[in-house]
C-alpha cells in the first residue's frame, strides 16, 4: 500500500528513487518548482550545497539530482532523483518542497508527491487536499529510522514563500533591489543511458533469444515486395513521412539502386535481404556517385535488415549495394515501419516507431555467433527526423539493459550483429491505494487549515524528460520586482533566449560575474553547405575561433566566461537558424565513473588528480577531443583521438580549487566513452616505454637524455612531450620533435596530432 495521508509514513527501499512533484495540467495554473533540502540531525542544512533545485541541480555527494520537468496524460511534474545509499551519514532527512511562482497553492489542482523505484513501482504517494494561501510547501520527507528509510507525508505550507521555508531550514536570505532576471536551468540528462532497475548492464549467461518465425520476413521471391502494414496504434496514426509505391530491385554482387520521380523528398525505409552466408553492404551515393552514408554492413546468414535514409529535394536517391550472393532491396514509405508495442524481436538492423507515452525500454541482445557483436540503438524525434539522435543503448556482447525513452512519436534505429528483443514498459499511473496507518512523527508538524479543494483522481505522472534549460537574461530580458539574492536569488527563471537566423554579433552578459557558465547552442549551417563559424571578439574586434560546425556539430554545450568575465561578444557567420542559452556552471554533469554520450558537453570533476581514457563509440572519423579547464579559466589539452577508434589517455589536472571542468568537443553524431582512473594506472618506466596516440606516462628514473621516435602519419603530424606537475597541470613543453630529448623524472604527457605509434627509450 503506497497511498498515504497527511502525517502518515511508509517504508521505502534504500535504492535509487525517482520523486515527482506533480499537479494537473490546466490553463492558468501557477507553475510549481520542486526542490530538495538535505538536513542534519538538528534539522538544518549544512550549507548552500544542501539545497538542490533547477539552478543547482546536483548535490556534491551525487545523492540528489534535479531531473527536469515533463507533461503527459493531463499531468505536469518536476522530477528529482534520490539515491538513498549515497546519502551521507550526517544527513538524517531529505525534505521535498515546492514553491509557487505567480500564485498560491490553493490555485494548484491535484498537487501531489510520488516516489517510484527504478522499475516504475510506486512506493509512496501523497496528495495535498488542504492547500490555501501558501506560496511554498513542504510536501514530504525521507528520513532514517532504525537503519531503514521511510517517507512521511508532511503537508506544511508557508505563506511567506520560499524565503520563509528556506529560513526555517538554515538558509540565510537577503533582499536586493529589482534587477535583471538571472538565468536558470534544468540539469543535463546523463551522458549516457542510466538503467534504473537492478538488471545487470551486461550478462554472459543467456543463450540466444528465441525469435518467432514471423519476426524476420522470408527473403522475397520473384514477385513484388509489398508494403508491410503498420501496427494499429489506436487513434490517428502519426504519418512519419510521405507515401509512395514501393521500389524493388534485385541483384547479385555489386549493383546500383536508383529512385525515380515516384518517390517524393523525405524519409525512406530501406529493406534489404541477402541470401545465405556472406557479406552485404550498401552506401548512399553523392552527386558525384561517391560513397556517402553507410546503410548496411553485415555478415548475418540469410540477412534481413532495415535502415532509414532520405530522398533529397535536389537529387534522386541512389544506393550502391554489394553482396556475396543474391540480394533484394525494397524502398518503402516510412508508414511500413514496425511499431514497438509490448515486445518486438528481430535479428540485425531495424527501424521501429514508438508512439506511446514515456517508458522504460528493456533490451536483450544475444550477440553474434561468437557471443560478441555490437548492439546500438538511437532515438530520433519523428517531428525532426534529420535532427540530432539520442544514444539509448551502446554495448558489445550479450547484454540485458534498461533505458528510458521520452514520449513518442519517435523512431528507434537499431544496429545489431545478432538477435535482439526490445520491450516497452510505459510508466505506471498513480497508485490510488488505501491509506497507511500512522506512526508518531519525530517532530510536531504545523498544519495548514483545510480548504474545500477536492482531490484530483490519480493520473499517469509524466516521465522525467530530457533537460529543457532556461534561457539567460540576455538582451531585452524581462524585469521583475524585488527578489532574493545569493543562492535563492537564482530561483528566478529568465523569459528569453538569444535566437535568430543569419549572421549576427551577440553580446552575452554573465549573470554571475566571477564564475564561468555553460553555453548550450543549437546552430544550423547556412543552406546546409560550408559549415558555420562562431568567433569570439575582443575589445579591438580581433576574432578568435570559438566553435564551428566541423568540430562542435549543430548542437551541444561548451564553457563561456571561463575567467569570470562580465560579458563576451560572439560573431556568428554562415549560420541559418540558431539559438544560444546560458546555464549555470553547476549544470555540468558530475564525472564520477565511466560515462557514455555523444556530441560536445561539459563535465565537472571533483577529486584528486587522475587520468581519463577517451574512446570513440561511432564509426565516423570526425574530431573527438577533451580539454581541462581550471577554476581560474586556464585551459589545457587533455586527449584527442585524431579521428581514430583506438582509446587514448589524458590527464584530469586539478588545481588548488579541488575541481576542474572537462570539455568534450565532438560533432553531435559522434559517440564517445570517458572513464576516469587513478594515477596508479599510469605506466611507469625507467629505460623504455611505447604507445600510440595521446598518453600519460611516469618516468621513475633520473632525468636523462632519451631517444624519442614517432611514426609520422602526415605532413603536419607532430609529437609533443609535456612535463606535468603533481597536480597533472602542464608546466613545461619538453619538445615537439623526435631524436634525443631531455626527459625529466616525473609524469609526462604525450600528445600526437596524427595518433601514430611512439617510443621513448634510453640510449643503448
Amino acid at each position: 500500500m503506497t497511498h498515504i495521508t497527511k502525517g502518515a509514513n511508509t517504508p521505502v527501499p534504500a535504492a535509487l528513487l525517482r520523486v515527482a512533484v506533480c499537479r494537473r495540467d490546466l490553463p492558468g495554473t501557477p507553475p510549481v518548482d520542486a526542490s530538495a533540502l538535505l538536513l542534519d540531525a538538528a534539522g538544518k542544512v549544512r550549507g548552500d550545497a544542501d539545497l538542490v533545485f533547477y539552478n543547482q541541480p546536483a548535490h556534491p555527494s551525487g545523492a540528489v539530482r534535479h531531473a527536469g520537468n515533463a507533461n503527459g496524460d493531463g499531468q505536469l511534474a518536476e522530477w528529482l532523483e534520490l539515491d538513498l545509499p549515497r546519502v551521507e551519514p550526517q544527513v538524517q532527512r531529505v525534505v521535498i518542497a515546492g514553491s509557487c511562482d505567480g500564485g498560491v497553492f490553493g490555485e494548484v489542482p491535484g498537487l501531489a508527491v510520488q516516489a517510484l523505484t527504478g522499475d516504475g513501482a510506486v512506493v509512496a504517494h501523497y496528495e495535498v487536499t488542504d492547500a490555501s494561501s501558501e506560496t511554498a510547501f513542504v510536501l514530504g520527507e525521507f528520513y532514517r529510522r532504525n537503519g531503514e528509510w521511510k517517507f512521511r507525508a508532511v503537508g506544511q505550507g508557508y505563506a511567506s514563500g520560499l524565503a520563509g521555508l528556506a529560513t526555517d531550514f538554515g538558509i540565510a536570505v537577503e533582499e536586493e533591489p529589482a534587477g535583471p532576471q538571472p538565468f536558470g536551468a534544468v540539469p543535463p540528462p546523463p551522458s549516457g543511458p542510466v538503467p534504473l532497475d537492478t538488471v545487470p548492464s551486461k550478462t554472459t549467461g543467456p543463450g540466444p533469444i528465441p525469435i518467432p518465425a514471423d519476426a524476420v520476413p522470408t527473403p522475397p521471391g520473384p514477385g513484388p515486395v509489398g508494403v508491410v502494414p503498420p501496427v494499429p496504434q489506436g487513434g490517428a496514426p502519426f504519418p512519419f513521412g510521405p507515401g509512395f509505391a514501393p521500389v524493388v530491385q534485385r541483384g547479385r554482387g555489386q549493383g546500383v539502386v536508383s529512385v525515380g520521380g515516384s518517390v517524393p523528398p523525405g524519409p525512406v525505409l530501406v529493406d534489404a535481404w541477402h541470401q545465405g552466408e556472406g557479406y552485404i553492404y550498401a552506401y548512399t551515393l553523392t552527386k558525384r556517385n561517391k560513397d556517402d552514408k553507410l546503410v548496411f554492413n553485415n555478415t548475418i546468414t540469410d540477412f534481413h535488415g532495415r535502415a532509414l535514409v532520405f530522398q533529397g529535394d535536389d537529387r534522386r536517391l541512389r544506393l550502391r549495394v554489394t553482396g556475396d550472393n543474391d540480394w533484394t532491396v525494397s524502398l518503402q514509405p516510412l508508414s511500413a515501419v514496425r511499431h514497438l508495442q509490448g515486445t518486438v524481436q528481430g535479428i540485425g538492423p531495424e527501424v521501429l516507431a514508438y508512439t506511446g507515452t514515456e517508458a522504460d525500454v528493456d533490451a536483450e541482445f544475444a550477440g553474434d555467433s561468437d557471443g560478441d557483436g555490437s548492439f546500438v540503438v538511437w532515438s530520433v524525434d519523428a517531428h525532426n527526423l534529420q535532427g540530432s539522435q539520442d544514444l539509448i543503448f551502446n554495448d558489445v556482447g550479450r547484454l540485458r539493459q534498461t533505458a528510458p525513452v521520452p514520449a513518442g512519436p519517435l523512431l528507434l534505429l537499431v544496429e545489431a550483429d545478432g538477435p535482439w528483443q526490445l520491450t516497452a514498459r510505459p510508466l505506471p499511473a498513480l497508485d490510488p491505494g488505501p491509506a497507511m496507518t500512522f506512526e508518531p512523527p519525530a517532530a510536531t508538524v504545523p498544519q495548514a487549515p483545510p480548504t474545500a479543494v477536492p482531490p484530483a483522481p490519480p493520473a499517469a505522472v509524466p516521465a522525467a524528460p530530457p533537460a529543457q534549460p532556461y534561457a539567460d537574461a540576455g538582451d531585452g530580458a524581462a524585469k521583475d520586482g524585488p527578489r532574493t539574492k545569493g543562492l535563492l536569488g537564482r530561483f528566478g527563471r529568465a523569459k528569453e533566449e538569444h535566437s535568430g537566423r543569419g549572421a549576427k554579433t551577440v553580446t552575452l552578459v554573465n549573470p554571475e560575474p566571477g564564475k564561468p557558465a555553460i553555453l548550450e547552442y543549437s546552430i544550423k549551417d547556412e543552406n546546409g553547405y560550408g559549415g558555420y563559424r562562431v568567433e569570439r571578439l575582443d575589445e579591438y574586434d580581433d576574432a578568435d575561433k570559438f566553435i564551428e560546425s566541423s568540430t562542435h556539430g549543430v548542437e551541444g554545450r561548451t564553457l563561456v566566461f571561463g575567467s569570470g568575465e562580465s560579458e563576451v561578444r560572439l560573431r556568428l557567420e554562415r549560420v541559418g537558424a540558431w539559438s544560444l542559452r546560458l546555464l549555470p556552471v553547476e549544470a555540468a554533469t558530475p564525472l564520477t565513473g565511466k560515462t557514455e554520450g555523444k556530441g560536445s558537453t561539459v563535465f565537472r570533476y571533483t577529486g584528486p588528480p587522475a587520468v581519463q581514457s577517451l574512446r570513440r563509440l561511432t564509426r565516423d572519423e570526425d574530431p573527438l577531443e577533451t580539454s581541462v579547464v581550471q577554476a581560474d579559466g586556464r585551459k589545457s589539452m587533455s586527449a584527442s583521438t585524431a579521428g581514430r577508434r583506438r582509446p587514448v589517455v589524458g590527464p584530469l589536472s586539478v588545481s588548488a580549487a579541488g575541481y576542474c571542468h572537462l570539455l568534450v568537443t565532438a560533432r553531435h553524431t559522434t559517440g564517445w566513452q570517458i572513464e576516469p582512473a587513478s594515477l596508479d594506472t599510469v605506466p611507469a618506466f625507467t629505460d623504455k616505454v611505447s604507445g600510440q596516440g595521446y598518453a600519460v606516462v611516469r618516468h621513475t628514473g633520473p632525468a636523462a637524455e632519451m631517444m624519442v621516435r614517432y611514426e609520422v602519419r602526415g605532413l603536419l603530424d607532430l609529437i609533443a612531450l609535456w612535463e606535468l606537475d603533481e597536480r597533472l597541470e602542464p608546466i613545461r613543453r619538453i619538445s615537439m620533435a623526435t631524436g634525443l630529448q631531455h626527459i625529466p623524472q616525473g609524469i609526462v604527457q604525450v600528445r600526437t596530432s596524427g595518433g601514430g605509434k611512439w617510443t621513448i627509450e634510453a640510449r643503448g
